[in-house]
């Protein structure tokens, strides 16, 4: 409490000035003692006195003050300065857990997304026992997209790296995505021996077994109970091994009639599911029922010609642990290089994509961006792409690679013959065939 005098003289009576300050100095800021000269000689024969404790120095206890006059109720506890670190500290504690805890979920709980990275270009290598075969020196490259589930922290990555594309999972789990993809594979590899040996001219024979649904009309009975790349096998319990089984069996009861139809889903797998579809009028003929699908049949092996020894062709292509479709055209492509002499690139390093179909067309596949990379990266002189994917392609590796689209085997032939290559020298030896 800070007091002061009026007056002059050492009698004069004292007055309260309001109430003390806490000065961080440590006094008592606001108290001005009376100047007399008694108080000025008390000061100065006050002793000093030094000591030493283990104990922290602590701030002053203040009276406890009464709001209205500034003076200390008599009877009240002293106030005592209260230190905040170490509340302080338990907060910065706690904050860097939680911090701590975010990062480790970010680091190792998957999203229900896929990340595409760029991969590698793998030269295909395919063996032909019973007819004459000429191995390449330089060959044909078929390019790889690199996935995987990711983080948090590596979808954060792919926001800032353009080389990272991220697509929904769809739901698949890791174990599914591999055997769908290795369907596919078989697929096209089944695809382009058909389409090179055919191009040489030598027959080839198709083994099917169900039909795969491919896409829903508008409107149809089926969507929501079938889904797409499910193979049905059975309608009614009798088997479907080409789309005209399917079809026929398909009329029994006429429209409206409802039919079990039994598919593999996943697809390559060991699982069957009975779904129970009702049929409708075909908008082209009314007299015939369907489901609205747009469906293809599910090709299982081929039949390959028989050589001068009458013993039946064997082509193995091998595409290591990759999956998917998208080597069709690079396989077929090499098939044609393998059973004809010379050079089908003229020597120079060529990698290409796309899937191949059964008509000869090249389809796109996606992951331009990725495969361009690793194209380029490897070194390799032209790419050839589906047409749809020429511009994402081009835009990623400028001039660095010659890009070439193409939408046939035949314009995929066509761009290697103005590389150098003996596309000429494709000619069937009639002599191997039956």
């Amino acid at each position: 409490i800070a007091a002061s005098t009026t007056g002059s003289g050492a009698g004069s009576e004292g007055r309260w000035r309001g109430p003390a300050r806490w000065d961080p100095s440590g006094r008592v800021a606001g108290f001005r003692p009376p100047l007399t000269a008694l108080a000025v000689m008390a000061m100065m024969m006050t002793p000093t006195m030094t000591t030493t404790s283990t104990e922290p120095t602590r701030p002053p206890i203040l009276p406890t003050r009464s709001a209205a006059d500034g003076r200390a109720p008599e009877g009240s506890e002293p106030e005592r300065y209260e230190p905040r670190a170490d509340r302080r500290w338990w907060l910065a504690a706690a904050a860097g857990g939680l911090l701590a805890v975010v990062v480790f979920l970010a680091a190792v709980v998957q999203l229900p997304y896929l990340a595409y990275r760029p991969g590698g270009a793998q030269r295909v290598e395919v063996a032909v026992h019973g007819a004459p075969n000429y191995q390449p020196e330089a060959g044909v490259a078929f390019t790889t997209v690199s996935t995987a589930r990711v983080t948090l922290l590596e979808a954060l990555r792919a926001w800032v790296d353009d080389s990272i594309e991220l697509t929904p999972t769809g739901g698949q789990s890791r174990a599914e995505r591999v055997r769908y993809n290795a369907v596919l594979m078989d697929v096209s590899k089944v695809h382009a021996i058909t389409v090179a040996l055919r191009h040489l001219g030598y027959p080839v024979t198709l083994i099917t077994n169900g039909t795969v649904v491919r896409s829903f009309v508008e409107d149809s009975p089926a969507e929501g109970v079938l889904q797409l790349d499910d193979v049905i096998v059975a309608v009614d319990g009798s088997p479907v091994e080409r789309q005209e089984s399917l079809r026929d069996l398909l009329q029994v009861g006429g429209t409206g009639a409802a039919h079990v139809l039994t598919v593999e889903r996943p697809p390559g797998s060991a699982t069957r599911v009975d779904v129970e579809v009702t049929t409708i009028a075909s908008e082209d003929d009314p007299s015939r029922a369907v489901i609205g699908i747009l469906a293809e049949e599910r090709i299982v092996d081929v039949q390959l010609p028989t050589g001068p020894d009458g013993r039946e062709w064997e082509i193995a292509i091998d595409s290591g642990d990759v999956g998917g479709p998208s080597a069709g055209l690079a396989f077929a492509l090499t098939i044609l290089d393998v059973l004809t002499p010379g050079e089908l690139t003229g020597g120079h390093k060529v990698a290409v994509t796309g899937t191949m179909e059964l008509d000869g067309t090249v389809g796109p596949v996606g992951g331009g961006l990725q495969k361009s990379l690793a194209v380029r990266n490897a070194g390799y002189e032209a790419f050839l792409v589906p047409t749809d994917e020429y511009a994402a392609v081009h835009a990623a590796i400028g001039e660095d690679v010659r890009v070439i689209a193409v939408d046939t085997l035949q314009e995929a032939l066509d761009a290697l013959d103005s590389l150098g290559g003996n596309v000429a020298a494709l000619e069937p030896a009639g002599s191997a065939a039956s």
